[in-house]
């Protein structure tokens, strides 16, 4: 088991290198000590953290917050997350949303860069949110990106709910030596019930492309893990290498 580093102000953990050198570690390295492991980061529970209010800009009553560099506008908001804003009130940022917005009443983000809003009276109850995903393919095997091409971030399902999902999506593709395009748009349906991440349907509507482009794919998958994810795979061409922009615009609903 390796020995830990040192521990930052947001909670994240590095660990000893073989050379005695700081470096992130894995899931195991991780998961020896309890602690939670996503996004491809090992961090302490949030409270165990020490967060002082100069590193965050709170304007407002009864927020609460323990990630750094966050900005806050607005009323009795929880953010346990990091260079993240939340504006309006009653909104929720879990540690794995960086990077991410919320907008309105009780929304909630829980996911790397997610851009969230929400207009209900109850909390955690539904929301709308865009999710970019980029990556790099280099031949014709299907491929995962990620979150903003940040390995390891996905679309977590937050399994203490069950929770239907709406999802319309625009996929764009280049290959800068050859100056051609591909885009993509369609729709796909996922459910998480019974304790079962489900794909319930994908529609591919429109694609609009160059002709070299003809063997450029998307597709989805559940996958079960913990947590359970919904997959984001692109498939490119052999000799071509193309670069990826996916963006997700999610309708949530969910019960729990």
């Amino acid at each position: 088991m390796r020995k830990i580093h040192s521990i930052d102000s947001t909670g994240k953990i590095k660990f000893v290198g073989s050379k005695g050198e700081a470096i992130d570690g894995t899931e195991e390295d991780c998961k020896a000590y309890g602690y939670k492991f996503a996004n491809n980061i090992c961090r302490i529970p949030s409270a165990k953290q020490e967060v002082s209010k100069a590193d965050n800009f709170i304007n407002g009553n009864n927020n609460v917050v323990n990630g750094i560099s966050n900005s806050v506008l607005g009323n009795s908001n929880t953010l346990r997350a990091s260079n993240s804003v939340a504006i309006g009130k009653g909104h929720y940022m879990d540690r794995n949303s960086m990077y991410a917005t919320t907008i309105g009443l009780n929304s909630y983000a829980e996911n790397f860069g997610e851009l969230s809003y929400s207009s209900s009276v109850t909390k955690n109850r539904a929301k709308f949110s865009i999710l970019q995903f980029d990556g790099v393919t280099t031949n014709n095997t299907a491929t995962e990106i990620y979150l903003g091409g940040h390995s390891g971030a996905r679309l977590y399902i937050n399994e203490s709910y069950e929770s239907g999902f709406a999802i319309d999506y625009t996929a764009v593709a280049i290959n800068p030596s050859s100056n051609d395009i591909f885009t993509s748009y369609g729709h796909a349906t996922y459910k998480f019930t019974n304790s079962t991440l489900t794909e319930v349907g994908h529609e591919k509507s429109t694609t609009i492309r160059d002709s070299s482009t003809s063997q450029y794919d998307i597709n989805f998958a559940p996958i079960s893990s913990t947590p359970d994810y919904i997959e984001v795979k692109v498939e490119g061409k052999s000799g071509h290498t193309v670069y990826w922009t996916v963006v997700l615009q999610i309708t949530e609903v969910r019960y729990g």
